[in-house]
């Protein structure tokens, strides 16, 4: 094989990596959503879509399992995503793995838009190096699973890419993608807001028509308010007609978000410099951001400063909660990616550029393998749901011990019911209250929540299970 004819080439083509990425994720498409660090969402998302398919296919009432004897309908992210899942289960059947499935092409397709977005402005070089630290990102992590934050951000950058050149060349097609993409990804994820803010720069600086800009500023406010719509508006509507109370997070006040933020410091910072790209990956951006500023590049520092600033304003409305969950981290890689790809481009020495990428790829993609394994004690989960169709009906009210809320072991029990504390079922009278509320089985996860003896009838034991019958209210 000549070496230079075809490897060499192919290993400077984009769509070759994007493509062997996606071929990588194939390898393992069809896991149950139980890899450790994303188990509550993708369950989450999987239970509201696994309704649409099964109950209320209206897709302004989302539904969760885990609401006790309420119904379950309750405020969240707009579901796209979980309706996507439910379409093709139309056809299909349902199957958790769509999730994963729609994802992974959605997030592919948006990395392809990223790096011809900047191919077109910055050159080959910059684009190249920013879509390959991208792609072994933590971004890698969350583009195959079935939640939204990598699928909301590659809507962004898709329609950023279209509103881009809507300013430049006035095509209406271009304004219509750049609306139906931007909405449905910043209803997706409230927070892919931040990679849109980046538009502010062409609409107020650049030349373009002003027609043109009164129409995107029109087809922009249209997008902000169906954001408040349904974000500040429906969703406080549903929590409180449907009595299950704030289940999607809306942020807090930020005197205390700031001082949680402040306690935390040090895992606060972790989130900038080890989870986005690891330790490697920050080196390459502060490369970037060295040269950006030592050639006085100010629009490539504009492009990172504008959406980074726009993100840190979404950070101190998340408090805590921003270096709890990795996946908050998603929305400001790209600009990240941008900087050190740009900053990489600027050095002369091209096996100096290659051996960079290769170590922050092989760190980056060595740190998240284990996303390809399912281990215990969430494996246990698997069997769950064949075990509660031998001993209940599908519609039986169940108490599962587990993390408050957490709709893991729900979701794979395919029930409805109340995850709930082992001390939870310890308090005196608990059992016949659950009891008056129909509860008709109580399930103890012995390797993922712990063991429990309660005063009940036992109708399956094993090493990973117990369940117990509560006896029928009295009439």
């Amino acid at each position: 094989m000549n070496y230079k004819k075809w490897v060499l080439p192919l290993a400077k083509d984009i769509r070759f990596w994007i493509v062997l990425f996606f071929i990588l994720h194939m390898s393992a498409i069809t896991l149950p959503p139980l890899e450790p660090g994303s188990t509550w969402r993708q369950s989450d998302g999987l239970m509201v879509a696994r309704n649409f398919y099964e109950h209320n296919p209206t897709i302004f009432y989302p539904t969760v399992d885990v609401a006790g004897e309420k119904s379950g309908i309750v405020g969240c992210e707009f579901p796209i995503l979980n309706y996507l899942i439910y379409l093709i289960s139309l056809i299909f059947g349902y199957a958790s793995w769509y999730g994963r499935l729609i994802n992974v092409i959605v997030s592919s397709v948006g990395v392809s838009y990223y790096y011809r977005l900047i191919r077109n402005y910055f050159g080959d070089a910059s684009a190249f190096n920013a879509t390959i630290i991208v792609l072994v990102s933590v971004w890698f992590t969350y583009e195959r699973t079935p939640i939204p934050d990598t699928f909301a951000a590659s809507l962004c950058l898709v329609s950023l890419y279209y509103a881009i050149h809507y300013l430049e060349e006035g095509k209406f097609y271009q304004l219509f993608f750049y609306f139906i993409l931007g909405l449905f990804g910043c209803l997706s994820k409230i927070s892919a807001a931040t990679i849109l803010s980046v538009l502010a720069i062409p609409v107020f600086l650049g030349s373009g028509l002003r027609k043109r800009k009164i129409s995107f500023c029109f087809f922009s406010a249209l997008i902000l308010i169906s954001i408040y719509g349904w974000y500040f508006v429906w969703v406080p509507y549903l929590n409180t007609t449907y009595g299950f109370g704030e289940h999607f997070f809306m942020g807090m006040p930020f005197r205390d978000s700031v001082n949680q933020l402040l306690e935390n410091w040090p895992k606060t910072l972790e989130r900038f410099y080890d989870t986005p790209f690891k330790v490697s990956g920050f080196i390459a951006f502060l490369t970037g951001l060295y040269f950006a500023i030592k050639k006085k590049l100010w629009l490539q520092l504009a492009l990172f400063i504008v959406p980074f600033t726009a993100f840190c304003v979404v950070i101190l409305k998340t408090g805590s909660n921003f270096h709890i969950d990795a996946y908050y981290v998603i929305m400001f890689i790209p600009s990240m990616a941008f900087i050190a790809g740009c900053g990489l481009a600027q050095i002369n020495h091209k096996l100096v550029v290659t051996l960079m990428l290769l170590v922050v790829g092989i760190e980056g993609i060595a740190n998240q393998l284990h996303v390809f394994q399912i281990r215990l004690p969430n494996k246990s989960l698997e069997t769950l749901e064949p075990i509660l169709d031998r001993v209940s009906d599908r519609d039986d009210l169940i108490a599962i011990n587990g993390d408050h809320g957490d709709p893991t072991p729900m979701y794979q029990a395919h029930r409805r019911g109340w995850v709930e504390p082992n001390e939870f079922f310890l308090r005196p009278g608990q059992l016949d209250r659950l009891r008056m509320k129909g509860c008709r089985y109580i399930v103890i996860l012995k390797e993922f929540s712990g063991d429990l003896d309660l005063a009940l009838k036992k109708v399956y034991d094993s090493e990973q299970f117990k369940v117990y019958k509560i006896p029928a209210r009295e009439s």
